[in-house]
């Protein structure tokens, strides 16, 4: 079985820790738009109403932030322009400051970031067509003003706001020591295409997506190592159907030099050099 695009991976949750648990859910419930699926008293899992399935999920942590490597935006793919629009509206009217927006030739993104300085990016993608597509393969994408008022004046009219049905984490970005390097070493490990690169970051897929990961190194090369249990990426979980694939990533990434935190038959969890974890999962 193959994914949306031809790919052999989807994302599945991403995992923050979060200092102040109660006030991120708040955020990640009523200015976001997730639906609470599930709560105890040290972790919140979120996801969207008609499924079942957590995005994200926060865990709440007593240690301090500090600056290091991990999470650059956690990127919520909705279903249609709509969708974007009704976002938008509800972050404006509710006075959430955003960092930017644009349009990115494939897609149309606005920014923000959560009370704690997690980045966030909701985003719609344009219809396949409309994609800079390579004869190699690569879509390159670019970041142009996006037509706000546009998106707007399509947006859903929603009595109480909610993140659509069909919502998925479409992509995760990460900052790294380096860009190229990681993401050299995440196209080997899970058989990723190359779609854009430049010389500060790299935009991967699997199959005939834009990107499911990203890697920029923006931030330096001396920030420190992530912490298991530092505020911020806890880690992002990459979902797989094929047996044979999952046993070959697996063996990948230990030849690469990843370390293997975790081992049972049907996942594992692995950590880079900048203290990144994903953990993989074999969908049955």
């Amino acid at each position: 079985m193959t994914y949306r695009y031809q790919s052999a991976i989807r994302l599945g949750e991403v995992v923050l820790n979060v200092h102040d648990l109660e006030k991120q859910t708040i955020f990640y419930r009523d200015f976001i738009g997730f639906k609470v699926l599930n709560q105890t008293s040290d972790q919140v899992h979120l996801g969207i109403s008609g499924s079942d399935e957590v995005l994200m999920r926060l865990v709440k942590t007593d240690l301090p932030a500090q600056d290091n490597y991990g999470l650059y935006h956690t990127a919520i793919l909705v279903p249609d322009r709509p969708s974007l629009g009704a976002a938008l509206k509800h972050l404006l009217t509710n006075g959430v400051p955003l960092t930017g927006g644009a349009d990115h030739g494939y897609s149309e993104a606005i920014y923000l970031d959560d009370i704690e300085g997690n980045g966030i990016e909701i985003y719609r993608d344009k219809p396949v067509s409309e994609w800079d597509i390579r004869e190699d393969g690569r879509i390159i994408g670019v970041t142009e003003e996006m037509d706000a008022d546009g998106v707007l004046a399509e947006s859903l009219v929603q009595e109480n706001f909610a993140l659509s049905e069909g919502t998925i984490v479409g992509h995760v970005h990460l900052s790294v020591k380096n860009a190229l390097v990681s993401s050299k070493l995440y196209q080997r490990v899970f058989d990723l295409g190359d779609k854009m690169t430049i010389p500060s970051a790299s935009w991967i897929a699997s199959g005939n997506y834009h990107h499911q990961l990203a890697f920029n190194q923006w931030a330096g090369p001396n920030l420190a190592k992530r912490g298991e249990k530092l505020p911020g990426l806890n880690h992002l979980t990459i979902f797989v159907s094929d047996e044979i694939f999952f046993k070959a990533s697996l063996k990948k990434a230990e030849l690469y030099g990843l370390t293997i935190l975790e081992k049972s038959e049907n996942s594992f969890l692995m950590e880079d050099s900048d203290g990144i974890r994903t953990k993989v999962t074999l969908e049955k």
